[in-house]
């Protein structure tokens, strides 16, 4: 019964946001405002019923009800509770399901907030939204319907979920990468009310930064707990891998973080608006392709939620649909949005600008690395690998370069600054040197890609404590306000030096290893002292001990790395065991047995590993603290100045002018 009630909630919710599509536009053309009465009733009514729809899902699991396919094939009685809750996202129409409900939930978020703005503006955009909802909510109905049951016939015992999916990586990584991509659905939608209403306002501009913001915190919180799952659970070793479905959620950040500077230009200097429309629609496209990318099965990764063609070509004519219509509306809108362009050659705004094409540039980069190979082979021109190679010798420059804009921007004024050109060129000039005593650290001399990063991640910190020194002057005040951006460009310098530091200084051994034996890598001295067996509720575990010392002898403490085997589908996975502190990572996998006492063992050293994620986390802080400040202003603005007697006398008209 359950399981109807949430296909009974999906089907109201539809019907809602179909109702939702239409009333608002045309409420919006006519210019009728008694209709706007019935939005919010209606966006109400597609937002219970679609949390009641995820709810039911959720009590499927909890239940153990295996007559839905969808728990079933992702569930156990033996699965910890934990999990079935996190199971319900855990999979392609779970997480399909999460995503339209947190659409629902962040619309209804800004229609009860509509009094603080234009609700002409506020109509259009909950419309498009919720055609957005209706679109993927006819998609689960008819291709990936999470409430199909398997009766009369159905399994008394559940397959389990995915033993790669059982860690804590489930519960943060994929909630905060939809809720991301979910920003950009809302930002989407923003652009489409501003081209259809033929404007593009400071005030609109205003409105839509602390949502890219937002959608930009939990996009890179995403990106970086993905790559924490993957370090930690799959015992390889590595935190990125340029795999395709990796890919497919950074290229949408790599545009959001262009969005991002570029709102700020159109709020702050009303300059560059058919820029910040064009990549609000960009960020969604990337994200619906990403989304096509993990779902069709036309790629093999890990990573990968489904591989049903038949979904992939759905949710391709969405992207069709959506994509465009939307940049068809670009084409024969733009030129009614008038922006400012007063601005020096040698000023912010062109650095700004700069900055953003460069993303954009890197953006497709990534993109043409990732989707050319699967072209070739579409076009039956044989198999083609693009691999890291490409991609970092591709990126890294262009990273270089964003990062040395980064660093100049807020040190030179609006519209020109051409008198702080030359302290730029003597910070950079330290930057370069520090750069050069640390690339000529490796162990085959000088290494230009060490150059690259430990240059840019000096430059940001000499041009960050250059900025706190000159604003120190004008007060506190004055710095705290810059704080959020203080933090997250930091976090971008410490991030590229973790990411420098692993790529180039780690240590690694490939070792045959048994009880007794031992090894000394960077200074430490590994012996494996034994071997235990580990029994859990869901898996058994062959454990290794190894006794770790430094180069003095002293105790450092034990690594137990695991070969798991999990009880309902036997499937092997090995869990890596990992030393950290800030200086280092002790890392240790544990392969397949080789003898009956030794196994195939990797031993690594990973220098600075945790920095990555340290400064993933600071640019999150700084774009949470940018996106609270904005909202909060937002709020005492137009609580300020609403309630005007022009707007008074529109409402009891009936209508907005």
């Amino acid at each position: 019964m359950i399981p109807e009630l949430g296909l009974i909630f999906l089907i109201i919710s539809t019907v809602s946001a179909l109702m939702l599509s239409f009333i608002p536009l045309y409420a919006s053309y006519t210019k009728n405002y008694y209709l706007f009465s019935y939005v919010k009733t209606l966006t109400a009514l597609m937002t219970v019923t679609i949390s009641a729809s995820i709810l039911c899902l959720l009590i499927s699991f909890l239940v153990d009800d295996f007559s839905v396919a969808y728990v079933a094939n992702h569930s156990n009685t033996q699965l910890a509770t934990l999990y079935k809750v996190a199971a319900v996202w855990g999979s392609h129409e779970g997480s399909m399901l999460f995503w339209v409900v947190s659409i629902a939930i962040w619309g209804c978020l800004i229609v009860f907030s509509s009094r603080y703005q234009d609700p002409l503006f506020i109509g259009r955009m909950i419309a498009i939204l919720a055609f957005v909802i209706a679109g993927f909510n006819l998609f689960m109905l008819f291709t990936s319907n999470p409430f199909a049951r398997l009766l009369p016939n159905f399994p008394i015992e559940g397959r389990d979920l995915n033993p790669i999916l059982q860690d804590i990586g489930l519960i943060f990584h994929p909630p905060m990468l939809f809720l991301g991509y979910v920003g950009l659905t809302i930002t989407f939608a923003a652009a489409i009310a501003a081209l259809l209403g033929g404007k593009f306002t400071q005030q609109h501009a205003s409105y839509l930064r602390p949502w890219v913001l937002m959608a930009w915190v939990f996009l890179t919180g995403g990106n970086a707990f993905g790559s924490w799952w993957a370090y930690n659970e799959l015992g390889w070793g590595g935190w990125w891998f340029w795999d395709p479905v990796e890919n497919a959620s950074f290229i949408p950040w790599l545009v959001a973080t262009a969005l991002l500077h570029s709102v700020v230009l159109s709020q702050q200097r009303s300059s560059f608006k058919i820029s910040t429309l064009l990549l609000c629609l960009l960020a969604f496209s990337l994200s619906l392709l990403g989304t096509f990318l993990v779902r069709s099965g036309i790629v093999q990764s890990v990573h990968a939620f489904a591989s049903d063609p038949t979904r992939g070509m759905s949710i391709l004519f969405l992207l069709g649909i959506f994509v465009c219509g939307a940049l068809t509306l670009f084409a024969l809108k733009a030129n009614q949005i008038k922006s400012k362009s007063d601005f020096a050659l040698v000023s912010r705004d062109t650095v700004m600008l700069l900055g953003n094409i460069v993303l954009v540039v890197a953006a497709i980069s990534v993109l043409l690395g990732t989707f050319y190979p699967l072209l070739f082979e579409l076009l039956n021109l044989g198999t083609l690998s693009v691999g890291a190679p490409y991609f970092n010798s591709i990126f890294v420059p262009l990273t270089f370069v964003t990062v040395l804009l980064m660093g100049a921007a807020p040190l030179i004024k609006w519209k020109q600054s051409l008198n702080r050109l030359s302290p730029l060129l003597g910070l950079f000039s330290v930057a370069a040197v520090i750069g050069v005593l640390v690339a000529m650290q490796t162990r085959d001399g000088f290494n230009p890609w060490v150059w690259l990063g430990a240059t840019a991640a000096s430059w940001v910190f000499i041009s960050l404590g250059y900025l706190v020194f000159s604003l120190r002057q004008q007060g506190a005040a004055v710095i705290a306000k810059k704080s959020a951006m203080l933090i997250a460009h930091l976090g971008v310098a410490i991030t590229i030096i973790g990411a420098t530091a692993v790529s180039n200084f780690e240590t690694q051994e490939l070792l045959r290893m048994g009880p007794g034996q031992g090894k000394v890598v960077a200074g430490y001295t590994f012996v494996y002292e034994d071997t235990v067996d580990v029994e859990s509720t869901s898996y058994t575990a062959i454990q290794a001990n190894i006794r770790v010392t430094d180069v003095n002898d002293n105790f450092v403490g034990y690594i137990t790395p695991q070969r798991q085997t999990f009880k309902t589908n036997a499937m092997e996975v090995s869990k890596a065991g990992i030393m950290r502190n800030l200086v280092r990572d002790l890392y240790v996998s544990s392969g397949q047995q080789l003898s009956e006492t030794e196994y195939l063992v990797r031993i690594s050293h990973k220098p600075l590993a945790c920095w990555i994620w340290i400064g993933g986390l600071m640019m999150m802080l700084g774009g949470a603290i940018a996106a609270l400040t904005g909202l909060y202003q937002l709020r005492l603005r137009h609580s300020q100045t609403a309630n005007t007697p022009n707007q008074v006398n529109a409402c009891k008209a009936g209508r907005l002018a």
